[in-house]
């Protein structure tokens, strides 16, 4: 019987929740009280956690949270290794995640050329 979920994608799991609980409850840095941690992917030999997150804020509070955490990054090794039972724990790398703000920008596109669109009568048909 074939596995679900790969070794990777259920390490990267428990990566991103660790990640998440010590960015909010360990880090006493106010630049990333309001970052939630969006997924995680691992390198094909678990030697790498690519940690994808997000933040309200204009691109300078982005760029200053980014450079937090990557300064951080070291800590969070340090803490995860007291709180996941691996071997060997993955170095983090933090990169934000700008899905959002696309699918964001997507939907208003949509919505301002549906508003354009003149066929469309009043019932929105």
């Amino acid at each position: 019987m074939p596995r679900e979920f790969s070794r990777a994608s259920r390490v990267s799991e428990v990566i991103q929740r660790e990640v998440a609980v010590i960015i909010q409850k360990e880090m006493q840095d106010p630049r990333v009280a309001d970052v939630t941690i969006t997924y995680t992917k691992m390198s094909r030999d678990m030697s790498t956690a690519r940690v994808h997150f997000i933040r309200p804020g204009d691109e300078q509070a982005i760029k200053d949270t980014l450079r937090v955490l990557k300064k951080a990054a070291g800590f969070i090794r340090h803490e995860l290794a007291g709180r996941v039972d691996l071997r060997y724990i993955p170095n983090i790398r933090f990169f934000y995640d700008a899905s959002v703000e696309r699918g964001r920008h997507v939907t208003e596109l949509i919505d301002q050329a549906m508003s354009r669109d003149p066929s469309r009568d009043e019932s929105g048909e």
